[in-house]
């Protein structure tokens, strides 16, 4: 049976401000404000609307070059020509952001990261397209596998820059999903987004992302800008031990970008204080156990659960444990048993697994396996090795089998001979025949008895 709990609880934070202390709104066109180690999200305007993100799809084009280095495809030392195509696309004769790389001229891939990173070089993305793929056309599908993987549900990529194209597009949501994976997946590399300034060919240019020198926590990522797109910023930052995603966009002017972004995440760390809602093991439920040494088992939370709560005053939130009922032995220490949900105003801002916190072996029985259904049910009840016994020891078994599907023929026919309202089916002698039946096609039906 599944089994749903809600809960409502208060949380009361010791501190009070006026109701609005720590309002918030932006004049950008859409805007998404997340924590890193939760998914909560703490703000958000147009978050799901298509944009073209500009220069912030060079994102996806460092993701796929370090999942190359991190795989050890290429290295670090490795060089990759500037093509022709390269520098007059992306070079300084293009009249966009560059690196100023020189037409068939080598470069380092540690120097085109950080060209592409610190100098937004349309050059060096497409010299890294070229070197990896071959052309930009085919670096463009590697770019579509990695955010499908990613789970980014609405995005296509048509090149590696961001220079504009009608059907090159993503949403807010999906761009902190792959902000949120380059940091988790590629920490090795990070420290490149925090690197102020890059020198190429002689001409020296600051990071794009001027915010890394506001003092305000800001350590990556990146910034944006095309006629169709306007002025936008994603960013990374770490304050008070809480690391935040933060992007923008649709703004007027690169100075416009820099005060709305300053204002998000200002709002992020001043008006939320993280809190711990339960600890790591703490027991929070218990649930029925089917042919086990124990009737049940604790369920415990899978990690330490945190929200990041608004410290205006008070809040009610809605927390759901979610689990089937009873569960079959053997149980493990660890395995995931359920779910619990935190949400407020109906919608989901926190889920993490309920786990079992104890091993509970079974007792000897029968378990019954159809190719189609890959849950073990106990028949102990049903199928005993005891004739002499006269009792019926479990109205549950006799209910779970009555509540199977039609594919279960024999089982439910097993029910309704020898459970019905329970009585006990070796009373009945004509279940006999058919225990013997079921245990004469162990090897067909895949019964497996348990010592």
């Amino acid at each position: 049976m599944l089994f749903n709990k809600n809960l409502k609880i208060l949380f009361c934070i010791l501190f009070f401000y006026s109701s609005s202390a720590f309002s918030f709104n932006t004049d950008s066109g859409y805007a998404l404000l997340v924590d890193y180690k939760t998914n909560q999200i703490l703000f958000e305007k147009n978050s799901t609307k298509r944009i073209f993100p500009a220069s912030m799809s060079k994102l996806m084009t460092l993701y796929v070059l370090f999942d190359y280095l991190d795989k050890g495809a290429i290295n670090m030392t490795d060089e990759f020509v500037i093509s022709e195509n390269a520098w007059r696309k992306g070079g300084a004769m293009s009249d966009s952001s560059t690196m100023f790389a020189e037409v068939s001229s080598y470069i380092s891939i540690e120097n085109l990261i950080k060209g592409i990173v610190i100098q937004s070089g349309n050059d060096a993305c497409i010299a890294v397209a070229e070197g990896i793929s071959g052309s930009e056309d085919l670096f463009a599908i590697e770019m579509n596998f990695f955010s499908q993987e990613l789970g980014m549900k609405d995005t296509n990529f048509k090149n590696s820059t961001g220079l504009h194209h009608k059907d090159h597009f993503t949403t807010a949501t999906d761009l902190v999903i792959l902000t949120k994976a380059l940091i988790k997946n590629f920490p090795q590399y990070y420290h490149f987004f925090s690197q102020e300034s890059f020198t190429w060919n002689g001409i020296f240019q600051p990071n794009r992302n001027n915010l890394l020198r506001d003092n305000i926590g800001v350590d990556g990522l990146k910034t944006g800008k095309t006629e169709q797109s306007g002025f936008s910023m994603i960013v990374s930052s770490f304050a008070n031990e809480i690391r935040l995603i933060s992007i923008l966009g649709g703004l007027p002017s690169k100075e416009k970008r820099t005060s709305e972004m300053r204002k998000l995440i200002n709002y992020g760390q001043k008006a939320f204080k993280r809190s711990l809602v339960f600890k790591s093991n703490e027991v929070i439920d218990n649930v029925d156990v089917w042919g086990g040494k124990a009737s049940s088992v604790d369920l415990v939370a899978s990690e330490d659960i945190y929200l990041l709560l608004d410290i205006r005053g008070r809040r009610f939130l809605n927390v759901s444990y979610l689990y089937n009922s009873p569960i079959t032995a053997p149980v493990k220490k660890g395995d995931i048993i359920g779910k619990i949900t935190i949400l407020n105003d109906d919608k989901i801002i926190i889920e993490s697994n309920l786990i079992s916190n104890k091993d509970i072996d079974s007792n000897n029985f029968y378990y019954y396996n159809t190719n189609t259904d890959k849950t073990s049910y106990n028949l102990n009840d049903l199928v005993s090795p005891d004739p002499s016994e006269k009792n019926c020891k479990n109205t549950k078994a006799c209910d779970y089998i009555a509540g199977m599907s039609d594919e279960n023929r024999e089982k439910e026919n097993y029910q309704k001979r020898c459970c019905g309202d329970c009585t006990p089916p070796h009373a009945n002698s004509k279940c006999e025949p058919l225990v013997d039946t079921i245990r004469n096609k162990k090897e067909r039906n895949k019964l497996v008895f348990n010592q």
